[in-house]
């Protein structure tokens, strides 16, 4: 007696059809390719974390330095109140704004200003201005500088002030000049900012001025922005450009260890160029500096 082919009961077994197949594929293939849009063109604020050893940190006690820059004049929800909540989340002993928070193109600095506001109520804030702000003190006459220092900001322009913070003495300084005016306006400050034994950290929005002229400069943290962290970010090979640099700017975005300094280059906030962002969402950073070496920051 033969056997019939299929299920106990005698039915034959019905393989699925290739279109059916690609029926229940399709959805999971688009949702993946959603996902991955998402996360390519995504501008939501990330936060990023990063740990710098200091021997003149006191002891194992945090020094915790949040790093704004290139927010040209956006707002993440109304008057930055997401920004602003997550920094008061983060806790900060100091904020190092790191330049062209504003447009120079910008008639109304309310968006800076009502961030900046918030901001010194949370910890005081050290702002270095970039080259919009430049552009706008010095081209178009824009009280910016004195409506932030109305505000509580500490705004550094070729110049340092002094801060203990956790037991540990800090010289804050900012160095406004690109590379072009460096040694007309910026080498006579650098070159007696360098001479402090206290722990320095520059903030200064130019990453360039490390190609060339403080390459081997002596600086515990450099804070630098300006190349919104190359527009588009490649896995391994990091920023693809900027206009400044051309392709594959450098220093584009993260912590960067030099011969005497240590730098980090912020991938900015926004823009100003509507060109997107690609694999590269806005970043708020945060460094702690202590005594370490080796730590695990939360």
């Amino acid at each position: 007696m033969r056997k019939k082919k299929g299920g106990s009961d005698g039915s034959r077994a019905v393989k699925p059809k290739r279109r059916e197949w690609v029926f229940l594929l399709g959805p999971l293939i688009a949702a993946l390719l959603a996902l991955g849009g998402y996360h390519l063109f995504s501008n939501e604020l990330e936060v990023t974390f990063h740990h710098l050893y200091s021997p003149k940190a006191a002891g194992r006690e945090n020094i915790r330095v949040v790093v704004l820059s290139d927010l040209h004049s956006r707002e993440f929800g109304p008057g930055n109140r997401e920004l602003v909540e997550q920094i008061t989340a983060l806790k900060p002993d100091l904020i190092a704004v790191a330049g062209d928070m504003v447009n120079a193109d910008d008639d109304n600095l309310d968006v800076i200003l009502t961030l900046c506001s918030q901001l010194t109520e949370i910890a005081p804030v050290y702002y270095s201005p970039g080259n919009h702000e430049s552009n706008l003190i010095y081209e178009k006459g824009s009280p910016i500088e004195s409506m932030l220092l109305e505000q509580g900001v500490h705004v550094l322009i070729n110049r340092a002030e002094e801060v203990t913070i956790n037991r540990t003495p800090l010289l804050i300084g900012g160095l406004t000049t690109s590379t072009e005016g460096y040694e007309a306006y910026g080498a006579a400050f650098f070159e007696e900012y360098e001479k402090s034994g206290a722990f320095k950290l520059l903030i200064a929005h130019y990453p360039s001025l490390y190609y060339e002229y403080l390459a081997d400069g002596h600086i515990d943290l450099g804070i630098c922005g300006h190349y919104h962290g190359g527009q588009i970010r490649i896995p391994v090979a990091g920023g693809v450009y900027h206009g400044d640099t051309g392709f594959f700017p450098k220093y584009s975005g993260g912590m960067y260890q030099l011969p005497n300094s240590t730098i980090f280059v912020s991938r900015g906030m926004g823009g100003h160029n509507g060109l997107p962002r690609i694999n590269n969402r806005p970043e708020l950073a945060v460094i702690d500096i202590n005594g370490r070496q080796e730590t695990n920051v939360l």
